[in-house]
């Protein structure tokens, strides 16, 4: 039985994907674009509906804490604890200056932020009760090939409230 169409498949050739779905070769198509999929172009499954490549990446793939968009397998990435970003975005959210290898900075829940603007964050907050899950750190493995699987962020233990990041020089 053909999951694309629903009929029964009496074809010389059927398109299996995964162990149990099974393609007239007409019906085997992208579920966002609509472009067949055939031996010619790679076949994504997930949740039962097929996708080409690009539309996978789009909807599925790891994306900027940042600008959102997807990373390519070449893309040189920056990472603070959870968060990825592309090295272009890797910012402080007041100023905008791009963060550089021995630059210090902060990861806040409200984004991320040279030192010298968490530090002025922190003053224009001083006296009221915030809890916003701030980290200031140097963590010497940050930049990153996404294609390499090195370099995790290990969790902290017992963190102190704020954590000093220094990028590598």
């Amino acid at each position: 039985m053909c999951v694309g169409c629903g009929g029964q498949i009496h074809d010389q050739y059927i398109l299996r994907v995964a162990p149990d779905l099974e393609w007239h070769a007409a019906c085997l198509k992208c579920a966002e674009c609509h472009q067949f999929l055939d031996e010619t172009c790679t076949c994504f499954v997930r949740e039962g509906k097929t996708y080409c490549k690009r539309d996978y990446v789009r909807l599925f793939g790891t994306k900027c804490d940042k600008c959102s968009l997807s990373f390519s397998k070449n893309d040189f990435v920056m990472r603070a604890k959870t968060k990825i970003y592309h090295i272009e975005c890797f910012r402080c959210s007041a100023c905008e200056r791009q963060l550089i290898p021995g630059d210090e900075f902060a990861l806040r829940e409200d984004g991320l932020f040279c030192k010298e603007d968490h530090e002025v964050l922190e003053k224009a907050t001083n006296g009221e009760n915030n809890n916003n899950n701030t980290s200031i750190t140097n963590n010497n493995s940050l930049l990153h090939n996404e294609a390499s699987n090195s370099g995790r962020i290990e969790p902290f233990r017992n963190p102190p409230p704020y954590l000093y990041h220094k990028l590598p020089t």
